[in-house]
């Protein structure tokens, strides 16, 4: 009876043990990188909220992650499982030492795909729908004044128009000033090299006439501003995207359809709305991220 007994508590720990440790995996923690930026707090924070709602697991952002190397690190290294954001023409050129990128979007999203998989075995989701690029930018005035659409418009009024822009684009051969006046065939009257953070303002008070700028910052829409199309595809493709570690979704299949919501949900003019809710007004990214999701229909009210 003794040993009868013995074997049934037995048996009951060892199924005790084996419930726990599959609850244990069905909740755990899954965490998220992020970089310092609004856009990627308010993206992280957007994987947060969807992966609560759509499975046991207990997802956390880890911030302040500086640069992609450091991203990449940590997703190396496990200390993260997701990165909420990674661009396409910034992991070519640092993680996969691409020297010249190519120029079409599916060309360089294929290749970065292939390349993130191959060599750090992550797999890298198809675009948010947006990319955070160089734009040329004036104010809208002039875009009016002149009919300014897009770089090429700008070749019959450079001569008498001052360019700002980080004083690192006038030096870069291939995707800056150098490379652009090839590409384009003009280059302008003046040109002040500044802060990045200052174009924004600069151009807006009429301090210089166009700028270099990014394509989501959410300063575009505080001084309205107009990007002009970069129509001959001079700047690399820097579109957005997830990106997993393939160890955590075979273990977490179901990450898989809970990222796979926001692809293709949120375009250039989209993000550098949210983003505009979080530099200029001032709102949580987390709000900024809930607001969106339940709008799209994507997070329960």
């Amino acid at each position: 009876m003794r040993k009868q007994l013995s074997s049934i508590i037995a048996l009951l720990l060892c199924v005790t043990v084996f419930t726990g440790c599959s609850q244990g995996s069905d909740s755990a923690t899954i965490k998220i990188g992020s970089q310092s930026t609004s856009e990627q707090l308010i993206i992280a924070n957007m994987l947060k909220l969807l992966i609560q709602q759509d499975t046991k697991l207990k997802p956390e952002i880890v911030s302040g992650l500086g640069s992609t190397p450091v991203v990449l690190k940590a997703m190396e290294q496990n200390d993260i499982q997701i990165s909420a954001v990674r661009y396409v023409g910034t992991d070519l050129a640092s993680s996969l030492k691409i020297e010249l990128p190519p120029k079409d979007p599916q060309e360089a999203m294929d290749m970065v795909q292939k390349g993130i998989q191959e060599k750090f075995d992550q797999k890298w989701y198809p675009s948010y729908g947006f990319e955070n690029t160089y734009v040329f930018t004036v104010r809208q005035d002039l875009a009016d004044k002149l009919h300014l659409e897009k770089v090429s418009d700008v070749a019959a009024h450079a001569k008498t128009m001052q360019l700002g822009t980080e004083n690192a684009w006038f030096e870069r051969v291939y995707d800056g000033y150098p490379g652009f006046k090839k590409e384009y065939g003009f280059e302008f009257g003046k040109t002040s090299p500044m802060e990045i953070g200052l174009v924004y303002k600069a151009v807006s008070n009429k301090d210089v006439d166009i700028v270099v700028a990014y394509s989501t910052d959410a300063r575009l829409k505080e001084y309205n501003l107009k990007t002009l199309d970069d129509d001959k595809h001079f700047f690399p493709p820097y579109q957005a995207s997830p990106v997993i570690r393939n160890d955590a979704l075979k273990s977490h299949p179901e990450l898989d359809n809970v990222i796979n919501k926001l692809v293709g949900k949120i375009d250039t003019a989209t993000m550098t709305a949210l983003n505009y809710q979080a530099d200029v007004e001032k709102k949580d990214p987390e709000e900024v991220a809930k607001s969106f999701l339940q709008e799209k229909g994507l997070l329960k009210q």
